[in-house]
């Protein structure tokens, strides 16, 4: 398996201790959405041809937390990468994203095309701050971690039957937040940053 990890100056908030955990699942390797034409193009540089994409399920894309909106402007520009991530979703491609990676995989920021995985946008306007460790129910397993952002979702219409919205996250004292998870197919994004570290092979279960 080959779990490509978004790494640069927009997408930097991962934890090590995660890093090291999913490299018991597959092998890991990096790229950029800012400077990269087309995440595949790693997998095609590691295997020399393109054969591990023709199934969709033998790769996991990560997209971590950082700050894609301090960098928006460049995200939108690379349009090549923001469309080969929206056909790796659109193909049944397995990704994971939080937090500002969710956020990339929206319609856009504040106007700004993003990979419009996702039909509604994110927004900094009248920001103000989500805070607070989280936990969540996977099978029999619980998975923890923390929400930390100050933007916000812009949903302005129904969302289509495709897209689930799951609402099952508590606070540290046990209180049910209203903090979703989104899946679109193969795709899950929120903007809880989840500790794997624990059990990385709940991160494969999770998708």
């Amino acid at each position: 398996m080959n779990i490509l990890i978004a790494h640069d100056e927009a997408f930097n908030f991962t934890y090590r201790a995660n890093i090291d955990a999913l490299r018991q699942l597959g092998e890991v390797s990096f790229f950029s959405p800012l400077r990269d034409t087309t995440f595949d193009s790693k997998l095609s540089t590691l295997h020399s041809s393109l054969s591990t994409l023709q199934s969709p399920l033998s790769t996991i894309l990560y997209l971590p937390g950082g700050y894609p909106e301090l960098f928006a402007e460049q995200l939108s520009a690379n349009r090549s990468m923001r469309e080969s991530i929206k056909a790796f979703a659109e193909q049944g491609g397995r990704i994971y994203a939080e937090c500002g990676g969710f956020m990339y995989l929206t319609h856009d920021i504040d106007g700004l095309p993003m990979c419009d995985v996702f039909p509604f946008g994110a927004t900094m306007k009248d920001a103000h701050l989500h805070l607070g460790y989280r936990r969540m129910t996977i099978g029999d397993n619980i998975v923890r971690g923390h929400e930390f952002h100050y933007s916000d979702i812009v949903q302005q219409k129904k969302l289509p039957d495709e897209i689930i919205v799951e609402q099952n996250q508590y606070s540290a004292r046990g209180t049910k937040v209203p903090t979703a998870i989104y899946r679109y197919k193969n795709v899950i994004a929120g903007y809880t940053h989840w500790y794997w570290a624990e059990n990385p092979f709940l991160f494969n279960s999770l998708l």
